[in-house]
């Protein structure tokens, strides 16, 4: 029991971890290169892992490459709009906007698959949703991007991260019997990757390799992005998936605390609550 709640911790951990890289990476060399580049090197230590930990049934059912498209499309979008915030915002504002894809995910599997919320769980997507429009409200009247009145992009990005991700983790768990937990992710980035190069050269985007220490990042980002599916998959071996899943949602906690004490993030009061509502909302919702 303890193990697995020790690990998903560790799956939010790293997925706070990852944020900061992606922030750093996309800074450094720009959105769209990072995110190819991340996602490769995320392909392939997520074969490496699936190889380890993963149990699966390579069984290719003709809807599987129907979910394999749906996901793609929606990593695409989470992880392009993803990139492109964190480069351009502050992780504090933009993280608690994102997590509410928590409560998209809960109305998917409820409206397709069936699922029902308790009572709980429902006063946890009231969170979000409230904590989401506090801080999207304040961050945008404070934001120094765009003119006086009009949307940052990094706003709108956010909000879009949050729907794709929101459709992408119901995709990526039918994919899970075909390729496992942490196999899926690799099929997923891979998925992204196909969908998303046509774009960006269409577009002319410069896609070349990072050079020297702009390696870092980019390959921490792909690392602990991984990394987190592997710890929620080992978690969830060793103790209760209802145990394990509320430890494992703290990653926009995480990254709101990093912000405010290692960057030095100062967002307005009403923000912080916004957050604070958020990642509340997003635990509660996970048990």
């Amino acid at each position: 029991m303890l193990a697995g709640a020790l690990l998903g911790l560790g799956a939010s951990a790293c997925w706070a971890l990852a944020n900061v890289a992606i922030a750093r990476a996309g800074r450094a060399i720009g959105s769209v290169r990072a995110l190819l580049w991340a996602q490769l090197a995320g392909a392939v230590m997520a074969a490496i892992g699936s190889a380890a930990i993963d149990a699966r049934q390579l069984s290719l059912a003709p809807a599987l490459g129907g979910w394999i498209a749906v996901a793609g499309l929606a990593a695409l979008l989470a992880y392009a709009c993803m990139f492109y915030a964190f480069a351009h915002a502050r992780l504090s504002v933009a993280v608690p906007i994102m997590s509410s894809w928590a409560l998209i995910a809960a109305a998917i599997s409820i409206t397709l698959f069936g699922e029902r919320l308790a009572g709980p769980q429902l006063a946890g997507g009231a969170a979000v949703i409230a904590g989401a429009l506090v801080v999207s409200r304040y961050a945008q009247a404070e934001s120094p991007h765009g003119a006086a009145g009009s949307t940052p992009r990094w706003l709108v990005a956010s909000a879009s991260a949050a729907v794709g991700f929101g459709v992408l983790i119901p995709a990526i768990a039918r994919l899970v019997p075909a390729f496992g937990s942490v196999g899926s992710v690799g099929v997923v980035y891979l998925a992204d990757v196909v969908l998303g190069l046509p774009l960006a050269l269409a577009f002319r985007v410069g896609l070349r390799p990072p050079a020297g220490a702009e390696w870092l990042p980019v390959l921490a980002a792909g690392l602990f992005e991984t990394a987190g599916f592997a710890c929620l998959t080992v978690g969830s071996r060793l103790a209760p998936i209802a145990l394990v899943s509320p430890f494992a949602s703290l990653a926009s906690a995480l990254t709101v605390l990093y912000a405010w004490t290692i960057l030095r993030e100062r967002p307005a009061r009403p923000v912080l609550i916004g957050a604070a509502l958020v990642c509340a909302g997003v635990v509660v919702l996970a048990l």
